[in-house]
């Protein structure tokens, strides 16, 4: 733990003298790191994990408002006058005046820092309290009783989802009546202007709407058939749609192991035939037992604030789940309604945060516990529309919950539709953010016109929504309907900061800052992660952070990496603006392949290969993408091992320089192979990555 916080503190060293050399009549930057070494003395990681991380809270909730309320640790005023935190006062009053209101011109440089210097060690891989974890846990239970049970019977082996007189599936059932009686969230949101505008407008009008988008949306999907899918996927060289997921299952399987089913439900049964999707042709191998396993909860780290809590499916389950997956992908990534949704990317939702960051006609909106909230109330009105649908995601669902990481060991019979981890979960919720922000977004008759006329504006990935900036309040009246809660502290929609999908942006500007999982090298795995921060913090033209990085990893490995120029593609090392260098490598001629090699510290993962035969390994190769480069190898597997580093001779980059002599000779120079230090005061700006312009 010590040694991350000094890690931490090295790291934070480079970022203040990046600042001073941005600002050199900046005064008082010594004194700030001075008083951060003295707070770790006392709170130790949790300066960098929980106090820091608060200033960048408040910083963001002064652009939304554009006034700074100070509040929490390390946030004292500096006086009476000047309503700005003491620490780093000479970044703060950059962006905010001495009343700690938001400046018309803020330095966005400035801002940047900020957020660099207040975020380093956000994200860094710690375990959490106990009291953490238990809180984390009561707040799973909390949200799972106070979902609305569903109205479909989905304990039963076969869904009855057909229409029947008398029997509607209507979002508008849970209008204000309703939100009185079992909203999980009844309290009127605050900080939303025109909200009680809003109420008074309707919500059942509002969720007549994106009944109606749903309707539109969902019954321009084809008839789910997975056998027919399958053969689909197949001839176009997709692999049959069933698959199975790098991560963990409920039965501990390895990964080679779960393509021998142990168990296949009648209710999976009654949609996927285990003869026509559990086995091959020319499999003799009789369905298994009829038996449903529980998913099994588990607790991974995520922030020092608290765990994220997921859960490993029974293996068949999730075989179908894939299925079902990538039926959704081909139907509205690809189908009538694309341009919406892109369940593989988030490139196009980044740069609609800094356009929108700019013109402000667009809001980012972050949700909290998104799966956990999203009830099978919801989806079987979203997906009414096309039964076959919505029977698979009955038959693929996991009915239990088993809970040992709780101290009192429990089964929880789920009203939500799937907890995090499931592999229907990203796909459906996203169709169902995707539904809302469009019904929040359009009036008057709902048609396939209006609903393409929003292609560019509402982007859809998970739980991250973009949407015009004037269906921001209809959109939270809405969720706040569907028992779903907006991160008000993570959406954004009146100021002209925007963050969505990794991508933070001010007025046009990419004010996205590093944060890293560890500083601290204590293995291969660990020493790569060093060295991707590293390149990250070059890459944002922080070059004496970059340094003073690069600094913590063993100098026997510095000495062993390339230099590599920014537009050399398929080589690892460390990032330059001044293109390729491998002169300070030893070299050599190899006869065999006939060409030049240089020797590089590599790390890799080793395994052995087994052998494998009979039809689970051929069930393995149908389940595969065809690929021309590359053959689909199922007849023996690999058990990786620890990770481990060498030094390994691999080809010469021949776009590099090359000359003889040590251009590696200590700190220094290698700063100079990847600039020179004497431009840092320059190259500051020039290198950080191009903004558009205004």
């Amino acid at each position: 733990m010590q040694s991350q916080v000094n890690a931490l503190l090295h790291v934070w060293s480079g970022l203040r003298k990046d600042v001073q050399t941005a600002y050199p009549a900046l005064l008082g930057l010594d004194l700030d790191q001075e008083r951060l070494a003295l707070q770790c003395r006392t709170r130790d990681l949790t300066v960098f994990t929980l106090d820091l991380p608060n200033l960048d809270s408040l910083l963001l909730q002064g652009l939304e408002t554009g006034r700074l309320q100070l509040s929490g640790p390390l946030s004292r005023r500096v006086s009476k006058r000047v309503k700005v935190p003491r620490f780093l006062s000479g970044l703060w009053l950059r962006v905010f005046d001495t009343n700690g209101c938001l400046k018309q011109d803020v330095d966005v440089n400035a801002l940047f820092f900020l957020r660099q210097m207040t975020r380093l060690g956000k994200n860094i891989k710690v375990e959490c309290s106990s009291g953490r974890i238990a809180a984390a846990l009561e707040n799973y239970h909390g949200i799972e009783r106070g979902l609305r049970a569903p109205t479909l019977k989905w304990d039963s082996d076969i869904l009855e989802c057909e229409y029947r007189r008398g029997f509607a599936l209507d979002l508008s059932e849970c209008g204000p009546s309703h939100l009185q009686g079992d909203s999980l969230f009844p309290e009127t949101p605050q900080g939303a202007k025109g909200f009680e505008t809003i109420q008074e407008e309707g919500t059942t009008r509002l969720l007549d709407q994106v009944q109606q988008v749903a309707d539109l949306i969902i019954g321009s999907f084809d008839v789910f058939d997975p056998v027919f899918f399958s053969e689909m996927q197949e001839m176009n060289g997709k692999g049959v749609g069933f698959k199975h997921g790098p991560g963990a299952v409920a039965e501990k399987l390895k990964n080679h192991e779960k393509f021998r089913f142990l168990n296949w439900p009648a209710k999976l049964q009654s949609f996927f035939p285990f003869e026509q999707c559990g086995r091959t042709a020319g499999s003799l191998e009789e369905r298994p037992i009829n038996h449903e396993l529980a998913s099994r909860l588990m607790h991974v780290p995520k922030t020092a604030k608290g765990p994220r809590l997921i859960a490993a499916e029974p293996t068949a389950h999730m075989w179908c789940q894939q299925a079902s997956w990538a039926f959704l992908e081909e139907q509205l990534v690809h189908g009538d309604f694309s341009g919406f949704v892109d369940f593989r990317k988030q490139s196009s939702s980044a740069d609609l945060v800094l356009q929108s960051s700019l013109d402000r006609k667009l809001a980012t909106v972050d949700l909290s516990d998104a799966s956990d909230r999203l009830s099978c109330w919801t989806v079987e009105r979203i997906f009414r529309s096309n039964s076959s649908v919505l029977k698979a995601l009955h038959a693929a669902r996991t009915r239990l919950l088993r809970d040992d990481v709780s101290q009192e060991k429990s089964f929880l019979k789920l009203k939500k539709f799937a907890a995090q981890g499931t592999a229907t979960t990203f796909p459906v919720q996203s169709i169902v953010f995707l539904c809302a922000a469009i019904g929040a977004c359009l009036d008057g008759d709902i048609t396939r016109q209006k609903i393409l006329a929003l292609r560019g504006q509402v982007r859809v990935y998970g739980d991250d929504i973009i949407l015009p900036t004037h269906g921001y309040v209809r959109l939270r009246c809405i969720l706040d309907a569907l028992q779903l809660k907006v991160n008000v502290a993570k959406s954004y929609y009146h100021g002209h900061f925007r963050e969505s999908c990794g991508m933070d942006g001010y007025r046009g500007y990419d004010v996205t800052p590093s944060s890293p999982e560890t500083f601290v090298v204590d293995g291969p795995a660990s020493s790569q992660a060093v060295v991707d921060t590293t390149n990250n913090l070059f890459s944002k033209g922080l070059w004496n952070a970059s340094d003073s990085c690069r600094s913590l990893l063993p100098l026997r490995l510095q000495r062993r990496l390339r230099i590599v120029g920014r537009m050399d593609a398929g080589f690892d090392g460390l990032t330059s603006f001044s293109g390729s260098d491998e002169s300070h490598l030893d070299k050599r001629w190899n006869p065999r392949l006939h060409r030049n090699e240089v020797r590089v510290w590599q790390f890799y993962m080793p395994n052995s290969k087994r052998d494998r035969q009979g039809f689970s390994a051929f069930l393995d190769f149908v389940s595969r993408k065809h690929n021309h480069e590359h053959a689909r190898i199922v007849s023996e597997y690999a058990e990786t091992r620890k990770a481990r580093d060498r030094l390994s001779w691999e080809p010469l980059n021949t776009d590099s320089r090359n000359t003889t002599g040590n251009a590696f000779g200590g700190t220094r120079e290698i700063s100079i192979s990847r600039g020179s230090r004497g431009d840092v005061g320059v190259l500051v700006f020039n290198t950080r990555p191009q903004r558009p312009s205004r």
